[in-house]
């Protein structure tokens, strides 16, 4: 009778702690969805640029990143539900966020200053900064399959700034890529999600110089500078 007692209290405990952490993990993606709206509204505002003239791309731009900013209370109320020293065990619920924020981020800086912006940086941008965002943190998984999301929308970037008339931008593009491209290919990807991402690097490598190929055999790409 004790054993079976013993059993059953035991089943009980883990049956209660399974169905507490349940509660806690949709408590957390509720409080998560005012970030996903953010996270949706980021990626409209930045896809005007495939249809905007390069004059409105930093307006774009630095638009993007003040919706982008405004995670941070939201952030403060995901963190203040994970419990001290399990960030890891929660970590689902916020990794696609963090990349694909890291993704517009990316895109953004990109526009405006012509470079790849820094994992720390990225974070800051996007509102994890300060003791109140506890535990919160962009890996660098998160931060690195953010930029290859980035990388991924340049080719039709690139495209459609030829439809607009903007020659100078699809040359930009093409050597920022190749640029990211030659980094990731000096890394040791142990991640098989975040290799099976790099791939697809070499195919948008392609299709942006293959642009600028098209731009040089029609005379409309600028001359290379000195």
């Amino acid at each position: 009778m004790a054993a079976t007692s013993s059993v059953e209290e035991t089943l009980t405990a883990a049956i209660a702690q399974l169905e507490s952490e349940a509660t806690l993990k949709k408590s957390i993606r509720e409080a998560a969805e005012p970030v996903e709206d953010i996270v949706r509204q980021a990626t409209a505002e930045l896809n005007r640029l495939h249809s905007s003239a390069a004059s409105q791309h930093e307006a774009i731009a630095t638009k993007a990143l003040e919706t982008i900013a405004g995670a941070h209370s939201h952030w403060v109320n995901i963190a203040a539900l994970i419990p001290k020293g399990e960030f890891y065990r929660y970590q689902f619920a916020v990794a696609p966020m963090f990349r694909s924020l890291v993704t517009s981020i990316a895109l953004a800086r990109f526009v405006l200053r012509d470079e790849l912006v820094p994992k720390f940086t990225a974070a800051t941008l996007m509102g994890l900064q300060g003791e109140t965002v506890g535990e919160l943190e962009v890996t660098s998984d998160d931060y690195l399959q953010g930029v290859i999301g980035m990388v991924n929308e340049l080719p039709r970037l690139s495209v459609n700034s030829v439809t607009a008339q903007n020659f100078a931008l699809p040359s930009r593009i093409a050597a920022f890529v190749n640029d990211i491209f030659a980094s990731y290919s000096m890394l040791n990807l142990r991640n098989d999600q975040l290799r099976r991402k790099f791939d697809s690097l070499k195919y948008d490598l392609k299709r942006c110089e293959d642009v600028v190929y098209d731009l040089t055999l029609r005379g409309l790409a600028p001359a290379p500078s000195a």
